[in-house]
């Protein structure tokens, strides 16, 4: 699997052309129809029209500011073909301008190639404030934290002492750890929050988790 995201170099889509058959059929419709079970045909056999790709210059994010457009795309021969040689390679490797779009193909942290299971939902098991004398920080335990970018991961924190909190923003304080399975908010960040007062929510991969009190 590879990810394309628009660079915002230019407005409007980019159209990739030379594939049709590499996004997930029963995801994007044809003509924006849902009636016609027909509809979700891409791969141009004869009677039916070849569907095209495009990447959106950006794309909502759960109501939180928008990110740069993206598209995923399983490696059928097509795929890879046009990212070899074809129109993906052109728009990566522009020889007169800027690159169009970046190619990602490694999963979350840039290890291992980029796979389904890396954009899967999140899960938020626990929520543990410290407890004083040590530091009051906040630690989530979890599955699946990690985004793919240009997600970024992002902790919603509501209740007495609520934060809106980017994964960016947790690793520039010391003390503060972003990985697949956990996360440690460092008391700075949160120093408002209650036990039973306050609860969490993670939002990865355009994906939110359930809520979970603090305890």
């Amino acid at each position: 699997m590879i990810r394309l995201i628009h660079n915002q170099t230019v407005q409007g889509a980019i159209v990739v052309d030379d594939i049709d058959d590499g996004l997930p059929n029963k995801l994007y419709h044809r003509l924006g129809s849902t009636a016609d079970p027909k509809a979700y045909v891409r791969d141009g056999i004869i009677g039916k029209p070849k569907q095209p790709c495009y990447i959106s210059r950006t794309m909502a994010k759960n109501g939180f500011p928008l990110i740069p457009g993206y598209i995923n795309l399983d490696m059928t021969q097509r795929v890879t073909l046009s990212a070899g040689k074809g129109k993906i390679y052109g728009l990566q490797n522009n020889p007169v301008a800027a690159p169009l779009i970046t190619v990602v193909t490694l999963g979350p942290g840039g290890v291992n190639p980029l796979v389904a299971s890396d954009m899967i939902a999140p899960t938020l098991t626990l929520a543990k404030l410290g407890v004083a004398p040590a530091p009051l920080d906040l630690t989530l335990t979890g599955t699946t934290f990690l985004s793919v970018q240009p997600d970024i991961t992002t902790v919603i924190i509501t209740g007495i002492g609520g934060v809106v909190l980017t994964s960016l923003q947790i690793l520039a304080v010391g003390g503060g750890v972003v990985t697949a399975t956990s996360i440690v908010i460092p008391a700075a960040l949160v120093p408002l929050i209650q036990v039973a007062n306050t609860s969490v929510q993670v939002l990865a991969n355009e994906k939110l988790t359930a809520v979970v009190a603090v305890s």
